[in-house]
């Protein structure tokens, strides 16, 4: 790259003048060759310059996955949770929140958002330091320094194009640095790009770290990329490898799931009584997350850090958890006409029901399940009180169907509490220092027994699913009842909230079929899902801003 510098010091000038002339069209001299600071040509030399630009992907991927703020002030996370068979959205006065999908186009901003992330941070960074770790430039002391920096960009553009196929489809497939303006891309059939995600996690699960406990909280291990590898493999119908990814994950002595009480905040800050919550509830709270945190359950963790640099912006979508997951319980009115709740930051904050789970989540995948601990109280909070004096309901438990309430679509009703932290900002339910768990043994068992299921060995299957059951004290299943539908439900008992249902519902083909089976179906604003919800819906229109900058892209189907 060429740049034109404008030099004010006259000597300077009358010398570069005199040079220019001597030189004549000599074109290196206009080469910028930066010394003192850092640039695309001296920024990739060696092992140290390389794992700075490999934490920008980590800022990125945090960012990415937990969701930045949209313009709407929604959670861009949530998009890929709502609209499916476990959430919609509480808010009947945002109608483009998946909800009436004869509003959903390529203008919209979920469409826009995880496409311009994909292909603005994560893929092209990656790229760039995937390519430029095999030029001259690069010195390495050994292969295992240049596989470990490399393992890392590769998982992060492999997870980037997971995400992309399962929403959008075929998509672009970009393997090499772009240093040049193109406008060619066409679109690569989703089989031949996810040919790419697996290549790029099997490289990733053999040169990444294997043991967690000597790197840092939130670094990727092997077992990050086992996790996401086994997916892979399942969409690719390739269930017998999934059984060696799991199992390598399952049989490496790091991991194993929490059954008894830890953390150094038993009460959860104030949040339960002396003696309250259970190992599973100790899973998600502050402080608790990580491996340093005494959780040795999970494999990899998004990390934010208050007042830290490069710890993540305030607000940012890990710390809005209990704004978008609570309901607006503040704008409750009691039976008296009276205002019913005041904000408090025990009961979450100021959530504002960006996300309402379903009746499928808060009641049909519990009626079965004997005493699941992930039913418990300490888990989901299905008992509110009116907390406002002013009320003559004060103290009193909130009925659901008392005459005179007004809304338990919105104001009130059954809120997952693993969203909860320490409150630091009452108003926007600012819980910084709050992580974000995206892998954990759970799912691992879970994605084995579904690739059990793929063999049809559906006793292993219900072995597995068992296991993670008996943790939470859950009835057992038998293996003559272990099918996908069973599978989900308990994806959804264990990982609602962390799970991306989107891409898991449409990497079995079954958004379409469970969300129009299990959406809510409710007067005025909450049947237009049922109504409106077309089977190409499962996918998102591409953005309208790409086809603009890029003709030779083609819309999908059922778009305009």
């Amino acid at each position: 790259m060429k740049k034109k510098y404008f030099i004010l010091n006259t000597d300077v000038l009358i010398v570069l003048t005199l040079i220019i002339i001597g030189t004549s069209c000599k074109k290196s001299l206009l080469d910028e060759k930066p010394q003192d600071f850092f640039s695309s040509e001296n920024a990739y030399t060696n092992a140290k310059t390389f794992q700075l630009s490999v934490n920008t992907l980590y800022a990125d991927s945090r960012n990415f996955i937990s969701g930045d703020i949209a313009g709407s002030g929604f959670y861009m996370r949530d998009y890929l949770r709502i609209g499916t068979d476990e959430a919609t959205t509480g808010q009947t006065i945002r109608p483009g929140f998946l909800v009436d999908y004869n509003l959903f186009n390529s203008n919209h901003e979920a469409a826009k958002y995880f496409w311009d992330k994909c292909y603005t941070t994560l893929i092209p960074r990656a790229n760039t330091i995937i390519d430029r770790a095999d030029l001259p430039a690069a010195v390495w002391t050994a292969d295992a320094e240049k596989n470990k920096i490399v393992a890392q960009a590769k998982f992060f553009r492999a997870y980037a194009y997971y995400t992309l196929v399962n929403i959008y489809g075929d998509v672009p497939l970009i393997e090499h640095e772009i240093i040049t303006p193109q406008f060619n891309f066409t679109r690569t059939a989703k089989t031949s790009v996810l040919a790419l995600v697996k290549k790029d996690l099997e490289f990733a699960s053999r040169y990444l770290a294997i043991n967690p406990s000597q790197v840092s909280d939130g670094v990727l291990t092997t077992a990050a990329a086992d996790m996401l590898l086994s997916t892979v493999y399942l969409e690719m119908k390739m269930p017998d490898s999934a059984v060696i990814s799991t199992s390598r994950i399952i049989n490496s002595g790091y991991y194993r799931l929490m059954t008894q009480r830890f953390g150094s905040d038993p009460n959860h800050s104030g949040h339960f009584p002396a003696g309250g919550g259970d190992s599973y509830s100790d899973l998600f709270w502050e402080n608790n997350a990580n491996r340093s945190g005494g959780n040795m359950e999970s494999i990899w963790v998004l990390q934010n850090a208050f007042n830290v640099p490069g710890g993540a912006p305030v607000p940012s979508g890990t710390q809005g958890l209990s704004r978008s997951w609570g309901p607006f319980y503040q704008n409750l009115t009691a039976p008296d006409g009276k205002r019913g709740m005041l904000v408090s930051d025990s009961l979450g904050g100021r959530p504002v029901a960006f996300v309402r789970t379903t009746n499928y989540a808060n009641y049909y995948i519990w009626s079965s399940g004997g005493n699941d601990m992930r039913n418990s109280k300490w888990n989901i909070r299905r008992d509110w009180y009116y907390n406002n004096p002013a009320t003559s309901y004060f103290t009193q438990k909130i009925d659901f169907n008392a005459p005179g309430l007004v809304d338990t679509l919105y104001f009130i009703y059954p809120m997952f509490r693993k969203v909860e932290g320490v409150i630091t900002n009452i108003g926007g339910s600012v819980t910084p220092n709050q992580k974000f768990i995206v892998y954990r043994l759970a799912e691992a068992y879970l994605l084995r027994a579904e690739a059990y299921m793929g063999l049809n060995q559906l006793q292993k299957a219900a072995d597995d699913l068992n296991i993670v059951r008996s943790r939470s004290h859950a009835s057992t299943v038998n293996a003559a009842d272990v099918n996908i539908d069973y599978i989900l439900d308990e994806r959804a008992r264990e990982l609602i909230i962390e799970e991306p249902r989107r891409l898991t519902l449409n990497r079995l083909d079954l958004w379409y079929s469970r969300t129009l089976k299990y959406s809510l179906n409710e007067p005025k604003f909450y049947y237009q899902i049922a109504k409106t919800i077309q089977s190409y819906n499962s996918l998102f229109p591409i953005p309208q801003t790409a086809i603009d900058a890029t003709p030779e892209l083609k819309q999908n189907s059922g778009y305009n």
